[in-house]
């Protein structure tokens, strides 16, 4: 699976089974590409607990930019990490400082 976003094109894993979206990228070092969470349309939190790597979280709804939350800090085991929250079908999760140069509104293509 890729993603396009501007001029940006990137190979992504896929993650839609709650197992999936419960995990996420947990305990990971690094991330190559992206990660493209389908989580359904609606109201989302998503949280840092347990990463090791600086995000970008980017909400899509309809094939659009919704909300871009920027250098997302791990949290480690904290009990009560910030939340990440957005309007979407897909959330998509980049290496931090990604997504610096896109803005709401703009269109993603996942093929």
């Amino acid at each position: 699976m890729k993603i396009k976003i501007n001029n940006y094109t990137s190979d992504a894993e896929y993650f839609s089974t709650p197992e999936e979206l419960e995990t996420g990228l947990m305990d990971r070092e690094s991330l190559d590409g992206c990660a493209i969470f389908n989580v359904g349309n609606g109201h989302h939190s998503f949280w840092m607990k347990n990463c090791k790597i600086i995000l970008d979280i980017v909400f899509i709804q309809h094939n659009r930019i919704t909300k871009i939350h920027l250098n997302c800090p791990p949290a480690g085991n904290k009990l009560n990490p910030p939340r990440y929250t957005g309007i979407g079908d897909y959330v998509i999760e980049l290496p931090g400082n990604t997504a610096k140069n896109w803005k709401i509104g703009d269109r993603v293509f996942i093929f």
